[in-house]
């Protein structure tokens, strides 16, 4: 769940740029913003990549930046399809 102020949206991994820091591309809207991993993520040692799809909290008075909260898990779905 989402603080006040802040917008959920889904998105694609563009490029890894340096200092932690990604350029994803949003679901719904089609802009490029800058996100960085939230701490959860930092302390759990979750990797991300170029192609992952994820979750990004961005607030609503600046729409330039944002926060990986969540990155979906693709292979479960390969593998499901695998097994069929």
């Amino acid at each position: 769940m989402a603080k006040a102020g802040v917008l959920e949206r889904d998105g694609e991994i563009l490029e890894q740029l340096p200092a932690g820091k990604y350029m994803v591309k949003l679901k719904d809207t089609d802009m490029v913003i800058s996100c960085y991993k939230a701490g959860k993520m930092k302390q759990s040692h979750i990797g991300i990549i170029e192609g992952d799809r994820v979750k990004v909290e961005v607030n609503q008075y600046d729409m330039k930046q944002g926060r990986i909260v969540y990155r979906y898990n693709v292979a479960t779905k390969a593998q499901a399809h695998e097994n069929e």
